[in-house]
């Protein structure tokens, strides 16, 4: 949801595209790399304050699942 905030309804394949490429699945994506994934997701969104937005979002999400 955070991502479709930033980039529009493409988000999706953009998730699983990035997932596919780290040779990870969808149904069974690795909590551990969740902060990389961010960081990839990051750098496909192209507008800097969509993507600050979408960083901090991620990391209020991350610290969550966390706690």
């Amino acid at each position: 949801a955070e991502l479709a905030r930033a980039m529009g309804p493409i988000a999706d394949v953009v998730i699983e595209d990035e997932i596919s490429e780290m040779g990870e699945r969808q149904l069974k994506f690795p909590s551990h790399r969740a902060a990389e994934l961010v960081d990839l997701l990051a750098r496909q969104i192209l507008r800097e304050e969509r993507k600050v937005a979408f960083q901090q979002a991620m990391v209020r999400k991350l610290r969550e699942v966390k706690a």
